[in-house]
């Protein structure tokens, strides 16, 4: 070989870094644009800035993020669902998981930083700009709520993050932003494999997308975000009587009660912001009951809007009356009251309505009140009441537990009762809209614990046997079959079919049978069911009346 072409190698050698070695500069870049606002926001909590925090991301939120990103590389996860309480910090969260996963060490899985993305559906530019003020430099042009999804460049991507905050707002079929994400070929199970893409769907109030989300078998996995000790949420105000019943404000008298009991009588001279949320006319009502109070009301809708600075000093000056403000489209999901300005709001009322949305009410006044101020609660500090449906609260704090459980629940597109979905409006997760998905069947819920039944018998006599051998207490009915017929609720009805044991337990098939096992209560029948065109016969009973499990 000649020196020449020794030479020309070399230089081929220096002058084409290795993707080895780009992959290692970008992950330089995030560190340093990391550190960086690790920095700002300290500099800007020292100096008293509102919305930031003592720690640019807390022991809480990098634990999940390590763990949302073990997630995605041991168990091979396409998408983490992050399941939250409000106000609980999920802006840190999303900002640990994307330097995480853009800084891996594993050069066959990180993330290529250009192609991070944190949108949502929401129409929020308030949400936009704080992000984009708490984000590092390098994903600040990465953030887009929902007027700027258009811009946000999703196709071809790869080696990417798509997080999507509030996923349960802006997430039905055909809105902006399905059509944004469907346009760009990415809900697709082969483009996510083939493009190596990863997905984060964050909310406090994600319920009808958990139901879709359960469907993608393994390519999901449901997360809970740590709650620490600090946190005060809906829970906590429901049993401490800060929240109290909402009530309509349609009389001039019931407007006059809420500024009196909640306001004047409650908090005397200890004087404080009110808010509450207003229509057209509750806003009046309010409006005039403060005039005849001596309470000072103002305005903040998007018709008539508080400036920024007005807002602020409501929270600085120091206040010589009460103050009621009265929102309309303001202080909603995503929407951060930072904690010195909770400690000069009092009384909220949300607006009343005849049929009550719950993700409304836990989004709403009383879901932005919550937060990391439980020490200055429990150290005597004065707030509330919060009015709101408690209905709402109790029925959230049940599905939060156990999203797929025998609990109630009622949102825009999504209705459950005693573990039963009878609506549920499609969403872009739902499997029809996921291109190349092998969806699964939902989990089982048993509508009727305290009941259970045997499996099928082709002889009755037989199970008549079985039956009587197991009881404790309590006799044994029979249906009596009628040319294929049986009565049932006092009518005449066809043999059910017999599909599989779980699909029958769930039938309405416990008339008649009592609930206490007591000598003299039928806490037995025998049933006739149709099986492969066959007469079966099953027994239908009372757990607690038998002293063995029942095959």
């Amino acid at each position: 070989m000649s020196t020449t072409s020794s030479v020309k190698e070399l230089v081929a050698v220096v002058v084409s870094p290795s993707i080895s070695d780009l992959i290692s500069a970008r992950r330089e870049l995030v560190i340093q644009a990391y550190n960086a606002a690790k920095a700002s926001n300290l500099v800007s909590f020292l100096e008293g800035a509102d919305k930031s925090t003592s720690e640019y991301i807390y022991p809480n939120q990098a634990m999940d993020a390590a763990n949302i990103v073990d997630a995605f590389y041991n168990h091979k996860r396409r998408v983490v669902s992050i399941q939250k309480k409000t106000k609980v910090g999920a802006d840190g969260l999303m900002i640990e998981i994307a330097k995480l996963l853009t800084t891996h060490s594993d050069d066959a899985f990180v993330v290529n930083p250009a192609n991070v993305r944190i949108i949502t559906g929401m129409s929020n530019a308030g949400w936009e700009k704080d992000m984009i003020d708490k984000a590092p430099e390098c994903f600040k042009d990465k953030i887009f709520h929902h007027g700027k999804l258009a811009r946000s460049a999703l196709t071809n991507i790869s080696d990417g993050l798509i997080i999507i905050d509030e996923i349960d707002s802006g997430d039905k079929e055909y809105q902006v932003l399905h059509k944004t994400l469907r346009n760009a070929g990415i809900l697709d199970v082969r483009h996510m494999n083939k493009y190596n893409n990863l997905f984060v769907f964050i909310s406090a109030t994600m319920i009808k997308e958990l139901y879709d989300l359960y469907r993608w078998g393994d390519l999901h996995e449901l997360y809970k975000m740590t709650i620490p000790s600090s946190y005060i949420g809906h829970k906590d105000f429901l049993e401490m009587n800060i929240i109290k019943e909402f009530y309509p404000l349609s009389t001039d008298e019931k407007a006059d009660k809420w500024i009196q009991d909640d306001i004047l009588d409650h908090y005397k001279d200890d004087f404080r912001i009110h808010i509450i949320r207003v229509n057209q006319s509750t806003m009046t009502r309010v409006q005039n009951s403060c005039i005849r109070k001596g309470v000072i009301f103002r305005n903040h809708t998007s018709n008539d809007r508080l400036s920024e600075n007005e807002i602020q000093e409501f929270f600085k000056e120091p206040l010589a009356h009460h103050i009621v403000l009265g929102v309309k489209g303001f202080f909603r999901r995503a929407n951060l009251i930072p904690n010195r300005w909770k400690l000069r709001i009092g009384a909220t009322h949300e607006l009343h309505t005849n049929t009550v949305d719950n993700n409304v009410q836990i989004q709403g006044l009383t879901g932005r009140m919550t937060g990391y101020w439980r020490h200055e609660i429990e150290a005597g500090h004065i707030t509330g009441p919060h009015r709101t449906s408690i209905q709402a609260i109790e029925e959230y704090e049940k599905l939060y537990s156990d999203p797929f459980g025998r609990n109630s629940y009622r949102t825009s597109g999504f209705k459950k009762k005693n573990g039963d979905v009878y609506s549920s409006i499609p969403t872009m997760l739902s499997p029809q809209n996921i291109s190349n998905l092998r969806a699964i069947d939902l989990p089982f819920v048993d509508k009727y614990p305290e009941y259970d039944i045997t499996d099928l018998y082709n002889d009755c006599e037989k199970l008549m046997a079985h039956l009587n051998s197991a009881i404790k207490i309590g006799k044994i009915g029979r249906y009596q079959i009628t040319d294929n017929k049986i009565q049932y609720r006092g009518r005449s009805i066809s043999l059910h079919t017999f599909v599989t044991k779980e699909l029958f337990k769930n039938k309405d098939i416990y008339t008649g049978l009592n609930t206490k096992a007591l000598e003299g209560n039928v806490v037995c029948r025998v049933m006739p069911v149709v099986f492969n065109n066959s007469i079966y016969w099953i027994g239908i009973y009372l757990k607690s009346s038998f002293s063995v499990v029942l095959d």
